[in-house]
This record gives structure tokens, C-alpha cells and sequence, in this order.
């Protein structure tokens, strides 16, 4: 009897899966045309569709009731919310969305030193500050999504190392869960990134892509067979970390040569500082390159070609659909894309890659960190694989 209920749930949790995923993916459409599209008969679509109107996860399109025509169902983006938060050096970045990712408010919280214990405080304030700009209270709030640099046990929450940071083995999901009095989903912040662009932006039809940013530091996520990879240990997607120099500058993670080295931007406006020019960071170096300061372009055309290879590297390695590129480096604009297209161009080894390799820059606004980790949250509305694992295996949802 166990075992049959148990069945139940786990068939219950896919089909859930199933409907939500084909309306966030293809749009509103009837009972009719889910039990098509997903294959499942029309009681288990009206079954479960019930349940998911009920907990205000689907809304029901009733202008086109009328005249005996089927009722589109839709995903309720409005129905449920979530905190995303990038966690810096000085400060914490803090939004507020809907399941659509959309920014109803956003504040940032500053503290004098970025150990666990502040940014536990800092993410209570920033929770209580968000939901009373918005007007809502923690009934509807699914959850906080946590987006930090470094090595993150998305499974436990535990953050297993960040050099940027300073943290190791720090239950960081633990803490901000218990001072925010909701559950709390950790990962490597360009991890997050990719989540978000996996659910609800440019790679939510593709399979397997590539998700780069560029800025104070260069990473990647890796989705493959539409799941995010994170490799063995949870440190899939170094990018950065791809050797570009044998014996070159020092990375920050303390080895030589790493594509970081030359291709981020605070290497780029260190780079500069060092020829003589006075700068006060990637904003200064940023600037002199649109003026077409002959050093600054310089050394971005060689940042693109560096990254333009390190692309094709991947790129062959993992045959992906197309790359999606973002980070606070895309104000660099063609002065670093033009040449990363004709590196990653000429290293291409795929028959036929060089033509049908789409790179997608991404807008990038103040708030894309943290509306990455909000995804996070989003992610659990959606379901994935390891929930429809976990009912099978009778752990509570």
C-alpha cells in the first residue's frame, strides 16, 4: 500500500512538472491541448490542473469562455514571489520579483565586512525592506535565492569555499533560512544566472548552452540536456580558469596564465594602471574605451581574443546551441565582442558550427544578479528532476 501511494505521489509531482513546464515554455493553452502536448489523459490534466489552480500556480484566461470555447490556462506569474540576493564584497544586492523574474522592488544593504554573520543580517533587513516596499507579507513569498562567487553545494547550501569571500564550509542557506523564517536555495551566482536563463529567458527552448559572464570575474553554467551540469564535485564552468598564458599573470585564484588574468575587468584596468595610466577602476577603464583611448583598446581586442578561444574551446568540447553572454562586461561592448566572435570564429572545429553558433549578449542591468539567484526560487515552483526523485522516494514536499 506504501509503495502504491508513494507511486501516486511521484506521478503526481511529474505531471505537475510536465503541465507547468509546457505553459512556461509555449504559452496558454487549453486542458486539451496540454493533455496532447504532454500525453497524459484529460482526467489526470483536469485533475492536476485543479490542484495547481488552487495553489495559484496556474490562472484560468476566462475572457474566452464564452460561446462554448476551451478555457486557456496560463502560468499565475503573480501568484507566488521571490528574493533574489547577490552577495558582494561591501553589499548586498537585493530584489524582489514575481515567478516571471519581474523586479517589483529592489534596495541595497552595505556592511562593513562580508563575514556570514553580516550577510545573514543584511539578507533579514534586505527581506523585510523588500516586502514592505511591495506591500506583501511572507504568505506569498516562495522562498530567498542566494547567488554568491565560489564552490556552493546547491544540495545542503553549504559554502564549500569562495576565495573571494574568505568563506569555507559556511551553511550559509542554514542561517539566512532561520533569521528570514523562509526556505533559503544557494549556488555559484553565474549558476544562477543560468538557471534564470534556463526557465525564463533566451535558453528556455534550448537544450544544451552555454551561459558566460563577464566582469569582475569570467564564468560560465553549463545546461546539458536541458539540466544544469555542475560536474563531480560542484565545480563545473571555470572558464575563467582556462589556462590562456602559460607561466602569465597572476589570477586571483593564485595560479598563472588563467584567462581571468587578462580578460576580466579589473585585470583589464590593472593592466592599463600599469602602463602609467591613472584609473580608478573597470568604470575608468570602461570610459576610456569608448572614447578610444589607444591603450584601453588595445587591451580589450587581445581580452576578446583570449575569450573568443577560450569560447571555441568549450564550444567544441560541448557542441552547444548557442551561448548566452552577460556580466557587467558587456559594456565593453563590440570593442570586446567583435573580436571574441572572430576568435571564437576562426577556432570553431565543428562542420558547419561556424554558421549556426549564435552568441547572445545580454542586457545587463543593475539588478541581473540578483534577479539570477530570484530563479532559484522560481526553479522549485517549476519543478525538476531531483523533486520528482525525492517523491519517489516518499521525502515529503
Amino acid at each position: 500500500m506504501r509503495s502504491q501511494k508513494v507511486d501516486q505521489r511521484a506521478a503526481r509531482v511529474i505531471h505537475r512538472t510536465m503541465i507547468l513546464n509546457e505553459l512556461r515554455r509555449h504559452g496558454p493553452m487549453s486542458r486539451t491541448q496540454l493533455a496532447q502536448r504532454t500525453q497524459l489523459s484529460t482526467a489526470a490534466v483536469s485533475f492536476v490542473t485543479a490542484d495547481l489552480i488552487a495553489e495559484a500556480l496556474l490562472v484560468e484566461q476566462s475572457q474566452q469562455a464564452s460561446r462554448g470555447r476551451a478555457v486557456p490556462l496560463d502560468v499565475n506569474y503573480a501568484g507566488h514571489f521571490a528574493v533574489g540576493l547577490k552577495v558582494m564584497e561591501t553589499r548586498l544586492e537585493a530584489v524582489l520579483t514575481d515567478l516571471s523574474l519581474r523586479t517589483l522592488a529592489e534596495t541595497t544593504v552595505e556592511y562593513a565586512d562580508h563575514t556570514p554573520q553580516s550577510v545573514t543580517a543584511a539578507a533579514a533587513r534586505a527581506t523585510t525592506k523588500l516586502l514592505a516596499q511591495a506591500g506583501l507579507g511572507r504568505e506569498r513569498l516562495g522562498g530567498v535565492g542566494l547567488g554568491l562567487a565560489g564552490n556552493i553545494d546547491p544540495r545542503s547550501g553549504l559554502c564549500v569555499n569562495s576565495f573571494r569571500l574568505g568563506w569555507h564550509n559556511v551553511p550559509i542557506t542554514a542561517l539566512i533560512s532561520e533569521a528570514t523564517g523562509v526556505p533559503v536555495w544557494a549556488d555559484n551566482d553565474v549558476n544562477a544566472f543560468a538557471t534564470a536563463e534556463r526557465l525564463l529567458g533566451r535558453g528556455k527552448h534550448a537544450r544544451d548552452f552555454l551561459v558566460v559572464t563577464v566582469g569582475r570575474g569570467i564564468g560560465s553554467g553549463l545546461v546539458l540536456g536541458g539540466e544544469l551540469y555542475r560536474g563531480g564535485r560542484g565545480g563545473a564552468g571555470e572558464l575563467g580558469h582556462l589556462l590562456s598564458e602559460p607561466g602569465g599573470r597572476v589570477c586571483e585564484c593564485g595560479k598563472r596564465g588563467c584567462l581571468e588574468a587578462y580578460a576580466s575587468e579589473p585585470s583589464l584596468a590593472q593592466q592599463l594602471a600599469e602602463s602609467g595610466e591613472g584609473l580608478h577602476g573597470a568604470a575608468d577603464f570602461a570610459a576610456l574605451v569608448e572614447a578610444g583611448h589607444p591603450g584601453a583598446l588595445a587591451l580589450v581586442t587581445d581580452a576578446g581574443t583570449r575569450l573568443g578561444r577560450a569560447l571555441a574551446q568549450a564550444a567544441n568540447l560541448l557542441d552547444p546551441e548557442l551561448i548566452i553572454v552577460g556580466g557587467e562586461g558587456v559594456r565593453l561592448d563590440e570593442a570586446l565582442f567583435a573580436p571574441a566572435r572572430a576568435a571564437l570564429t576562426a577556432h570553431l572545429h565543428a562542420p558547419g558550427a561556424r554558421s549556426s553558433l549564435p552568441v547572445l549578449v545580454e542586457p545587463w542591468g543593475d539588478d541581473a544578479w540578483a534577479c539570477g539567484a530570484a530563479g532559484l526560487v522560481v526553479e522549485q515552483f517549476f519543478g525538476d528532476r531531483e523533486q520528482a526523485h525525492a517523491a519517489g522516494s516518499g521525502v515529503p514536499m
